[in-house]
Order: C-alpha cells, then structure tokens, then sequence
C-alpha cells in the first residue's frame, strides 16, 4: 500500500477519460478514501491473525469499500467515462492475470516440454481461466452458501476448468498434454501436505 499514490493513478486516467478539473479533484479523493480503508482494513487483519481473527469480517470490509467506491465512482464520471474506466480497471486485471499465467507457465514449461511459441498461445488461455475462477471466488467470498448455490458454484467451475483443458489440449502435442497433467496431479498432492 506504500507506493499506492492516487495522484498518480488520477494522472493517468485524465487523458484516457477527458476528466475535467473537478473529476480529477473528486475522483483523486474517493481512490485516497478507498486506499485508507483498505489500508485500515489490511491493519486490522493482520493484527486479527494473531487472535485468530475472522477472515469472512476482512472479505465483507473489503467488498463494502468496494461498492462504496463504485457508488462514488457513479456519482463522479458520466456513462461514458464509467464504461472507459471500467473496460481499463479489467484491463489491467488481465495484464495481471497473464503475467501471474506466464510465470506460471515458465515454472512448468521444463517439466512439460512446450516451445516459446506454445507458451505464448497458453498465457492468455490460463490468464482467462484464472480471472473467470477469481470473479466466481469473489462473488461468493464471504458468503454461506446452500446447498443448490454451492452446486451451481461448483458446475461453474467445472465449466471453466474443462474449457481451458479443451483449450491447452488444442495447443499441446498429446504427449506434452499428458505431461501437463501429470505435473498438474503432482502440484496438487503437494497441495494437500
């Protein structure tokens, strides 16, 4: 949170947003209110740990500051710039996702053989695959759910899962398809110790 600078951040959404003087004010002051609280909230868990603190209190913290800012965010941008900034914060997820898919990838890629070329077709398939698992935790992160819910979460991620598989399998040479899921299995008896 050290080198969170809304100032910054601000600077580089005005030109992608066309923010007036007044948007700039307003939009650095939510992102400042939303960094504290997230701050606060981050503080506070890591105190928690230590008295075995409840991670679920965390989760709804974190998802109230969120739509708290969204609310703001309504209130500060108009339709168009909303849909902009929206389309750049998934955006930057994505570049996120790919980076964490590609070190992934580049751990794995001795193991299972594939070229330079096949990890670059691989990285946006994994990258998908994991933001699609990571909206799903989001969105159900700090919930009890029923039974029927959890069916319908797991259907989904069993959806997700099998895409990708079809996905690496269309990218892999059947050997390096079987490899890729050996290493798979073995990362996840590791896992479970």
């Amino acid at each position: 949170m050290d080198d969170f600078s809304p100032d910054d951040i601000v600077a580089e959404l005005k030109p992608k947003l066309d923010l007036n003087d007044q948007q700039v004010k307003d939009l650095t002051a939510a992102l400042g209110e939303l960094g504290k609280t997230l701050h606060a909230l981050i503080e506070k868990q890591d105190a928690a740990k230590e008295e075995e603190g409840d991670p679920n209190e965390f989760i709804k913290g974190v998802k109230q500051a969120q739509s708290d800012y969204q609310k703001k965010l309504k209130g500060i941008l108009d339709d168009n710039q909303l849909q902009t900034y929206n389309e750049l914060r998934e955006k930057a997820i994505m570049d996120m996702m790919k980076d964490l898919a590609e070190i992934k990838l580049l751990d794995i890629q001795p193991h299972v053989g594939f070229s330079d070329e096949q990890l670059q077709k691989l990285i946006p398939v994994m990258a998908e695959s994991m933001r699609s698992f990571m909206k799903i935790a989001w969105e159900h992160a700090g919930k009890h759910l029923r039974l029927g819910q959890k069916i319908r979460v797991a259907r989904d991620l069993k959806r997700i899962q099998s895409k990708s598989q079809k996905q690496v399998q269309q990218i892999l040479t059947g050997d390096q398809y079987q490899k890729w899921e050996e290493v798979k299995e073995q990362q996840q008896e590791k896992q479970k110790k």
